[in-house]
Formats: C-alpha cells, structure tokens, sequence
C-alpha cells in the first residue's frame, strides 16, 4: 500500500471560498498542511495566515511560488486569474488545484493544460461535486441500472444576485460569464461525471432581471453521446428560497427516477431518493466533499498518476459552456467536437 504523503499548501487568492471551505478543510486533512497564504492585500493575508494557521503570508504570486516548503497551490482568484497563476505555478514545477471555471475561455484552458502537462505537474480542477457521496451513489445507481435506461435529466443551480458593483463574479472581464460559467460549470462537469461526452448543445443565455454584462438567467439542453437530454437551468433572477428546488438533480429512466438536492452541500447532506416500481429508498450521507478533494490530491501525488478529475475534465467543460454560450448567440444548435 502506497503511504499518502503530507502536501505543504499555498493558497493563491485567500478569499471568501478559501475561508470558508478549503482552508478548513486543510486544517483537519491529515494529509494536508497549510503552509503559506497570498491575497493583494498584506493585511488581509496576514489576517488569513493567522486565523487558518498558516506559516507565511504574501501579496504577491511570484514570492509565494518561490516558497520553497510549498509542494503545490490551491488557485480561487477570480477567473481571470486561474490561467496566469497555473502558468506561473507549472513554471515553478508547483503542482496546482484550480477553482472552477478553468479559465475564461477555451484557449486559455488548453495553455493551461499544456503548460501543466510540460512541467510534468499533478494539476487538478477543483469540481468538488463529484466527491459528494449522495453524487458518488448516484452514479452507482445509474450503472447498476436500478433505474433501467436513462433518458433524461433535469438539472437546476440558481439564486439570487442583484447587481453589485464591487462584486468580480458580475464583470465579464473578471468571470468570463455569469450564473452559467459559475454554476452551469457544476452542473456540465457533474453531468458528465454521470453520463459521459457531451456532444451537442442548445441554448438561451440573457439579462433579463438585472443591467449588469453578464447573463443572470441562463437554460440549456444538452445531448450526450449515449442520447441522453439534460435539461440544465443556472439563473441569478430567482428568489426561491427553497433550495430543493433551486439545487437539485432528477434523473429519469425507463424503470425509475433518482431525486436528489442540495447541489452544492459542502458535507453530502441532503436528500437523494431513488423511486421504482418496487418501491422509495432514501440514502443520508455526511461526508467533506473538499476532505475527499484533497485526499485525492494527495494519492495522485504519491502515486505518479493522475487524480479523479483532470485539467482535461476542465478543459471539456470549459468546452461545453463555450457552445452554450455561442449557442444562445447565433441561435442555432452547436455541436462540440
């Protein structure tokens, strides 16, 4: 048995979901430690630094690649920076766990890859929702064929977010899109996760609520390689207050349908439901989605190989949200090679 090896963390872009989440989750990780911290502002890294326990902060990205206890890099910039900071980590041989998105466009996705696969890096994109254990189950019961054959799938990630001017996620120039590059994101690599290539898409991509550049309502349908359709749904315009209806997956097939909400439980509680002629089964879970992230990591490292979810995987996603959005543009389906 391979012995797991403890990765010294920097994290590039200490903000809001680094707090919240994965410095946390480094925290109680017993394979992770939390070395070094970057944010613009030096108070602000130091004030980061001191509450998650790590060793060293920096504001700028270059002094914390050349940290030389830093094994490997956890990237949740905004958007427009994943491509410059993966660059920047693959030339320092720093191995990288990049946020979602990739990268605002498919082309800086494919430097990033590259860049990563020439330094000879372990690089991984951080879509957390496949380590969910209610997802992990789904796919288990979708290939099992508890269900029969699938067909179709619903698939809805929305909120509310009023215009904001301080806020990144609004700017194109920053996020490259709105509700459906940071949440459509989830759900294409989730759904790919379940079912496969994604071949072909059609969409609607507007700004019907607000007066910010980005879309705040966004629907999509997609067609895999298999047949399956997917309708997919991310919208800032909406206010449901209840998240089974605002963060949930159905899946139907010929036998069955599988229910299942919240998406984005950071722990994989909530509820997934498999109903059948025989009967309902309901299955609880509690587990880190971002503990199994960094576990996974970690093996890869100490393997040689490559993790669970690729820069590849990002790359393909990265795709498939570029065809919706052209989709919605030139009005017409967009097949995706």
């Amino acid at each position: 048995m391979i012995q797991i090896p403890t990765v010294r963390w920097g994290i590039i872009g200490a903000g809001d979901i680094a707090h919240r989440v994965m410095a946390p989750a480094m925290r109680e990780s017993e394979c992770s430690q939390l070395v070094a911290v970057m944010r613009r502002s030096m108070e602000g890294a130091e004030e980061f630094a001191n509450e998650h326990g790590a060793r060293r902060a920096y504001d700028d990205v270059e002094k914390l690649l050349q940290d030389p206890e830093v094994d490997a890099v956890y990237i949740a910039t905004p958007v427009d920076q994943h491509c410059p900071n993966t660059l920047a980590a693959a030339n320092r041989r720093k191995h990288v766990l990049c946020e979602k998105p990739l990268a605002l466009d498919v082309s800086k996705a494919e430097a990033m890859l590259e860049a990563c696969s020439r330094a000879g890096i372990t690089a991984m994109t951080c879509y957390y929702q496949r380590f969910n254990a209610r997802h992990q189950k789904i796919k288990e019961i979708v290939e099992r064929g508890d269900i029969g054959k699938v067909s179709a799938v619903r698939w809805n990630f929305s909120g509310r977010s009023p215009a904001n001017p301080d806020a990144w996620s609004q700017d194109p120039a920053q996020s490259g899109g709105g509700p459906y590059m940071d949440l459509g994101s989830h759900g294409v690599d989730l759904l790919r996760f379940f079912f496969g290539k994604i071949v072909a898409v059609t969409a609607f991509v507007d700004t019907v609520v607000e007066d910010y550049a980005v879309e705040d309502t966004a629907s999509s349908l997609l067609r895999f390689a298999n047949g399956i359709q997917a309708v997919a749904t991310a919208h800032w315009s909406t206010a449901d207050p209840d998240e089974n209806r605002n963060s949930m997956i159905e899946i139907l097939g010929t036998e069955g349908v599988i229910h299942s909400y919240p998406l984005h439980d950071k722990f994989s509680r909530g509820h997934l439901s498999v109903a059948t002629g025989g009967g309902e089964k309901s299955y609880q879970f509690e587990e880190s989605t971002h503990l199994k992230v960094l576990k996974e990591f970690a093996a890869a490292l100490a393997e040689g190989g490559e993790p669970a979810i690729t820069i590849e995987d990002g790359l393909e996603a990265q795709r498939v949200v570029a065809a919706v959005y052209e989709s919605s543009r030139i009005g017409r389906v967009v097949q995706i090679r």
